[in-house]
C-alpha cells in the first residue's frame, strides 16, 4: 500500500516497483504487460530465481559480517557456515513474503541443497542439483508441472548450467588488465542471454504463442540495470 501511495499518478512505476518488492503482479496493468511481453523482459518484472539468489548472497554477506563481530559466536560456529545458513534463512523469508512461486521454491529448495552440500563437505554436479530442486518441487506440489513457469525456470537453470563456459584459472584473471576483465562479463552475458532467448523459444511459441523479437537485446540492458539497481533500490 505504501509503494503505491508513494508513487502517487505514476501507476505504472507504482506496479513495477509492488511487483519487484513483494511479488504482486497484479499491481501491473494490462498494457504494462502488454508491453513487458513484447519486450522479452515480463520475467523480470516479479520475484525470479535470479533476484531471490542475489538477496541470499547480500543477506549471507551480511550476516557473516555480523558473525564475525562476535567472538564467542564464531568459536560456535564458523562464520562461512553461519554466512550460509543465515543466507537461505533469510531468502526462504522473502521468498515467502513473496507468495513462493514456483520461480522461488525452485530457487530456494537449489539453495538449500546446495548449502547441505557444503555443510557436508560434498560437492555434486550443479545439473544433479537442478533435478533434485525438480524433483522437490513436483513432490510438494503437483500441479506446478502445468504452469508454464515450472518448465520454462527449470530449462532456463539447466541451460544456463550445460553451456556454462570453462571457468578460467585464478592466476590468468589476475594479470589481466580491467578492460580484458570488463569484457569478459560482457561476453559472459551476452552468451547466457543467447543461451537462454534461443533455448526457451520453443517453450514460449507453445505457452505463449508469441516470441519477441527484441528480447536478446532489450534484456541485455534490463537484467543487469534491473536486478543489480531497480531491485535493490525497490527493496531499500
Amino acid at each position: 500500500d505504501r509503494v503505491l501511495l508513494a508513487a502517487g499518478q505514476d501507476a505504472r512505476a507504482a506496479g513495477v516497483l509492488a511487483a519487484l518488492g513483494v511479488g504482486d503482479q497484479s499491481a501491473i496493468d494490462g498494457n504494462g504487460w502488454d508491453l513487458f511481453r513484447q519486450t522479452g523482459v515480463a520475467h523480470l518484472m516479479s520475484i525470479s530465481g535470479l533476484h531471490i539468489t542475489l538477496f541470499a548472497w547480500l543477506a549471507a554477506q551480511a550476516v557473516g559480517w555480523l558473525w564475525r563481530c562476535s567472538p564467542a559466536l564464531m568459536h560456535r560456529l564458523p562464520a562461512p557456515a553461519a554466512a550460509r545458513w543465515g543466507g537461505l534463512a533469510l531468502a526462504l523469508a522473502y521468498s515467502a513474503l513473496a507468495g513462493w512461486g514456483v520461480p522461488a521454491q525452485r530457487t530456494v529448495l537449489m539453495l538449500a541443497v546446495t548449502v547441505v552440500l557444503h555443510s557436508a563437505g560434498l560437492r555434486w554436479p550443479a545439473l544433479l542439483v537442478c533435478v533434485v530442486a525438480g524433483a522437490a518441487v513436483t513432490l510438494a506440489d503437483p500441479w506446478a508441472l502445468l504452469q508454464p513457469g515450472f518448465w520454462l525456470s527449470f530449462m532456463a537453470v539447466a541451460l544456463l548450467m550445460s553451456s556454462e563456459p570453462a571457468r578460467r584459472a585464478p592466476v590468468a584473471q589476475a594479470v589481466r588488465g580491467w578492460r580484458a576483465r570488463a569484457w569478459s562479463v560482457v561476453q559472459d552475458g551476452l552468451h547466457a542471454q543467447l543461451v537462454a532467448t534461443l533455448g526457451l523459444a520453443p517453450l514460449a511459441m507453445v505457452f505463449f504463442q508469441q516470441l519477441s523479437l527484441v528480447g536478446l537485446f532489450a534484456n541485455l540492458v534490463a537484467v543487469p540495470v534491473v536486478t543489480f539497481v531497480v531491485t535493490p533500490l525497490a527493496l531499500a
